[in-house]
């Protein structure tokens, strides 16, 4: 299998002057911290497809919104009366009654404690897999890198490191259509910021991380698909 060239893309986003030591792909390394939906920006979304497809979507779009107001039925007589809503069948007297009310919150206490379990030996497992991920607030140098990676959308592609900086690139052009890469660089920090690249492999897939130690104390785990390709980056940071 033919080895994918990383280096010529990232040589498009170089600053003048500016030399490029080294270029591997980036993959995103499983179980990193979700954002905050605060810190989520929105989704970029194509503009709607013209003709034919923009009217379906349209009707989709009206179709799927909820019909407000009661159902309404015309007996015999010709005056139309308002149907009812299935809520208004229930019988209320059971729905307040004190014992019924009580095995409720006892049936709803006991799922989210069952749920609060299955997440936490979920998290366990992760952890064990994976270790810690990112060390840091939201605000520290790893939490903001973090969130501009996210942030940028698309498909996290390449990572370089140059004589000025390491940046990571993703791809625009996401989709089921096969379209011409439409890469952009979703994040950059300055080798000044960087105190160290360590090296994490570990017993389980996939086995190129490393991790992005920032001069502030956070850091966050980045990823190669294979260690040679994390090894090459971080030779190339320590053999400046």
């Amino acid at each position: 299998m033919p080895k994918i060239d990383h280096a010529t893309p990232c040589r498009q986003f170089l600053q003048p002057g500016e030399a490029l030591w080294e270029a591997r792909d980036y993959h995103e390394y499983p179980n990193l911290p979700f954002l905050p939906a605060h810190l989520r920006a929105p989704r970029r979304r194509p503009p709607r497809a013209k003709g034919l497809l923009g009217k379906l979507s349209d009707i989709l779009d009206k179709a799927s919104q909820p019909s407000g107001g009661a159902i309404a039925s015309q007996p015999s007589g010709g005056a139309v009366t308002s149907r009812p809503s299935e809520s208004r069948l229930l019988d209320n007297r059971l729905l307040d009654n004190p014992v019924t009310r009580v095995a409720g919150n006892v049936a709803e206490g006991l799922n989210e404690a069952q749920e609060n379990i299955e997440d936490a030996l979920d998290d366990a497992t992760q952890r064990m897999m994976y270790g810690k991920t990112m060390e840091g607030s939201w605000t520290s140098m790893a939490g903001r890198f973090h969130v501009q990676v996210t942030n940028a959308g698309g498909e996290p592609r390449h990572q370089a490191l140059t004589d000025r900086r390491l940046f990571v690139l993703t791809d625009q052009a996401t989709g089921w259509r096969g379209r011409e890469p439409e890469l952009e660089v979703a994040v950059q920090i300055q080798l000044s910021n960087i105190a160290e690249l360590r090296p994490r492999p570990r017993m389980t897939f996939p086995r190129g991380r490393f991790d992005l130690v920032f001069v502030d104390g956070s850091w966050l785990a980045l990823c190669c698909s294979f260690q040679e390709d994390m090894e090459a980056m971080v030779t190339a940071f320590h053999g400046r």
